[in-house]
């Protein structure tokens, strides 16, 4: 599912719950190769001004001890440290891209949830990969015991429910709806919510549940509210939630929001942002599948 993991580290005590989540993670995905990566933050024309004579960089101690205490807990998995110079975006993009990347992993600072916990890096990451990511707020813990999935009737719903009911042992499913729909619909609420509920059924049976093999059923929560997001992230509480994205343009994310972008910078727990490897819609795709 994902066997090459990128983790990028900060070298300092935030980078205890993206390492404790890689590892959780590590066997139930599939890991084959782990790449620690540490960028450091330089301004980017002295750089390119010393480009021809800066050696590459040598592995911070802090890397090489981290390595070092992984190896022993992950056997078989091949782990790589990568210690970079420049701009933390760019250079984790480029990696991304070049070492094949099926999973991204950053850190997170906690919030109360009224304002999102990101850094100075960590919501230009996810506009600009092409592929899955995970976001650790600072004192989450990743517990597989139970995962949080936002489902609607998209691909990317069906691909994030097909990745959390792989990843975890009890999974429920979350379909939300908004009361001004009912009454444009002239339905009473229990009506809309039954067929909803018997529409969600049916999506599982005919498109979901082929794609999933011998897994446990999740349990199908159908709920009234006004916004996806704020729903998501009450409901989960500080469990993990796995939410599907079409991949939107930095430009398309910009004008438009993403839903994944808003829970994951507001969770209280790990958030993975399930994204089929490559693909990213434009302004003008993401307006049409609105």
């Amino acid at each position: 599912m994902y066997p090459t993991i990128l983790v990028m580290l900060a070298l300092d005590e935030r980078d205890a719950s993206v390492l404790h989540a890689a590892e959780v993670l590590a066997e139930r995905v599939g890991l084959q190769r782990l790449l620690l990566v540490h960028v450091y933050r330089q301004d980017p024309f002295p750089a390119w001004m010393e480009a021809a004579s800066t050696p590459r960089p040598e592995l911070p101690e802090a890397l090489d001890a981290a390595i070092a205490a992984l190896g022993s807990r992950l056997p078989g998995v091949e782990l790589v440290g990568v210690h970079a110079v420049g701009s933390p975006v760019e250079q984790l993009q480029a990696i991304v891209a070049r070492e094949d990347v099926d999973l991204l992993i950053i850190g997170r600072n906690d919030t109360d949830g009224a304002e999102t916990g990101w850094g100075p890096s960590g919501r230009e990451l996810l506009r600009s990969v092409t592929c899955s990511a995970l976001v650790v707020p600072l004192s989450a813990r990743m517990d597989l015991r139970h995962a949080l999935v936002g489902v609607d009737f998209s691909h990317g719903a069906s691909d994030a429910l097909a990745v959390a009911t792989r990843i975890a042992d009890h999974t429920e499913a979350l379909y939300q709806y908004d009361a001004s729909a009912v009454a444009v619909g002239g339905q009473t609420r229990e009506a809309f919510s039954e067929q909803l509920r018997q529409r969600a059924l049916e999506h599982w049976e005919s498109d979901v549940m082929p794609r999933l093999g011998d897994v446990p059923r999740p349990q199908l929560s159908v709920v009234h509210a006004d916004r996806a997001s704020s729903l998501l992230i009450d409901r989960a509480g500080d469990r993990v939630l796995v939410v599907g994205s079409r991949g939107m343009s930095r430009l398309a994310t910009l004008f438009l929001g993403s839903t994944a972008e808003r829970v994951a910078g507001r969770a209280q727990g790990p958030v993975l942002i399930v994204r089929r490897k490559g693909e990213q819609l434009g302004l003008l795709e993401s307006l049409a599948h609105r």
